[in-house]
Formats: structure tokens, sequence, C-alpha cells
């Protein structure tokens, strides 16, 4: 199998009472996200935060953090969160920004292509809880896609239903986007939309939707109980791997920094002999076809 490429999402919304090492300043981020790449992390992904609130664009954040791990490490992929904005281009400027600045030269994020209901689910409190919609229209999604590809920016697909996988083939299929395709297949036990996790879950969206000719590869990206079995799943299967405190502020009960959390699936990879991929290597395999 080809190498593990490791996302590490450092601290998304997660709260310090949720797990009290999530890093939320811009020194615990710079410190935590070296940290993850050291123990094996090639993309890194974060939020700017103002302790419980997030930031947007929050492109002076973005342009502090990444600058100051940028001198300590080159070649780790870093970006961005984005929220919503009354247009494309003020819903995307700081990639702009953080792709044109010469010290960062962002060359990764991610998009959700189309909508889903974001609400938590508790049925023990018998309450859906936080309601959130989050909704990337076909126009936001084609300007993400044109900015992309005018500052080489390489990018992930965060599919949460069966029609943002039909939505990114239908963009390959129109000439938006170029092959391979990469997946980040989210799956929750903790909210109410997409498929139960599990590798059938993991099948549904992909190779029971994605052509046979198309080529393309799959991350786990899993909230809950279920993903260090998915993590593992992953690794033994030929996908790859998000985990971090933004996704589960505990693994298994244990309160784990970002470095630990990688460190394991690292372990995972290391027991079935897959080499863990590099910046560099993640850059390449991004580029090229996995069936090559």
């Amino acid at each position: 199998m080809e190498a593990l490429i490791i996302e590490c999402a450092l601290n998304e919304q997660v709260a310090v009472r949720e797990n009290p090492r999530v890093p939320i300043s811009a020194d615990e981020i710079v410190e935590d996200a070296l940290a993850a790449a050291e123990a094996g992390a090639s993309i890194l992904h974060f939020h700017a935060r103002d302790g419980d609130a997030l930031l947007h664009p929050g492109t002076e954040f973005y342009r502090d953090v990444m600058r100051r791990i940028r001198r300590e490490n080159r070649e780790v992929l870093l970006y961005p969160t984005y929220g919503a904005s009354a247009t494309p281009e003020e819903r995307f400027s700081h990639l702009a920004a953080l792709a044109e600045d010469p010290e960062i030269r962002l060359d990764f994020a991610t998009i959700d292509p189309g909508a889903v209901n974001l609400a938590d689910f508790d049925p023990a409190a018998d309450d859906l809880g936080w309601d959130f919609v989050h909704s990337v229209s076909h126009a936001e999604c084609r300007h993400f896609l044109e900015l992309a590809a005018r500052h080489r920016i390489l990018f992930s697909f965060t599919v949460r239903e069966a029609g943002h996988v039909r939505h990114a083939l239908a963009y390959r299929a129109l000439g938006w986007v170029r092959d391979p395709l990469f997946f980040k297949v989210g799956m929750s036990d903790l909210h109410a939309w997409g498929v139960p996790p599990g590798p059938e879950g993991l099948r549904l969206l992909t190779a029971a939707i994605v052509p046979r000719e198309v080529p393309y590869r799959w991350m786990s990206y899993v909230h809950g109980p279920s993903h260090a079995a998915l993590c593992r799943h992953a690794v033994e299967q030929g996908g790859h791997v998000r985990t971090g405190i933004g996704d589960n502020p505990r693994v298994g009960g244990a309160l784990l920094s970002n470095a630990e959390q990688v460190a394991r699936v690292v372990a995972m990879a290391r027991a079935v002999g897959r080499e863990i991929a590099s910046p560099a290597e993640t850059r390449r395999l991004l580029r090229s076809d996995p069936k090559a």
C-alpha cells in the first residue's frame, strides 16, 4: 500500500472544558502543531480562535501562526477553516491572502460541497442540541476550485452525504477539478447526518458511488467512539486518516494530546508494515493517480 497520509485537526471548536490540552492561543497552536508534525502528521488543520469564539476570516491570526510554524517546519501542509460570507470572494479571501504570502505559500485547503445539518444528537438527553446548516453553493465551490487552480492549492472534498460525492464528480465532469480526487469521508456517532460510521458507510460514500475509472483517494474522518476502529480500517485497507482533538476531545476516554493521537495512528500503521507519508510524499501522492 502507498504511504499513509495523516491529517491532524488541532482544535476546531473544542472547548478547554472538553480537553484541557486543546490549543487555542497562537502560542499553543504553534507548539502543538510542531509536535503533531514531529509525531507523523503531514497535514495540519486548525481554526483561528478567540477563546470559544471562531474568528472569520481570521486572516492575520492564520498569517501569524503559519509564519511561525514555517520558520520551524517548512514542509508540513497547513490549512485554515472557512466561515460564511456574503460573497464567494469574501468567504475565501483569507485563502488567497495566505497563498500569496511569501512566508506561507498556502498549498492545501478543503471544501465541503453542498449542505448538511450539523446538529448534535444526544439520544440520552432527548435533544438535538446545536443546530446549524453548513452550506456551500455550486457558485462558491466553483470560486474555490478556480482559486485553488490559480494558486496551485491541493485540496480535499469533505463529504458527509452521498450528494456531496456526486457534486464532486459533477465538478470533475465539468472540468472544474483535475484528477485524482481526494475525499475526506465524514461520519459521526454524535450527529444525525450522513451514514452511520463503519466500513459499509465508507464504501457507500466512495466505491458505491465513484465510477471505477475515476482515480481517487479517501481519508477517514470520524467523530465519536467509532474513530479508532475506522482509523485502523483505513490503515489496513489503503485509506488515509484524520485524527486530532478537534474531532475527538477524548479517545477511548483518554484526554490525549494531538501528538499522542497522531502517534496512535502511526503505531497502527507500523503494526501492518505501512509507511507514513512525509509532507513531500503527501504532495506527490495528491498529484498522482492512485492506480498508477
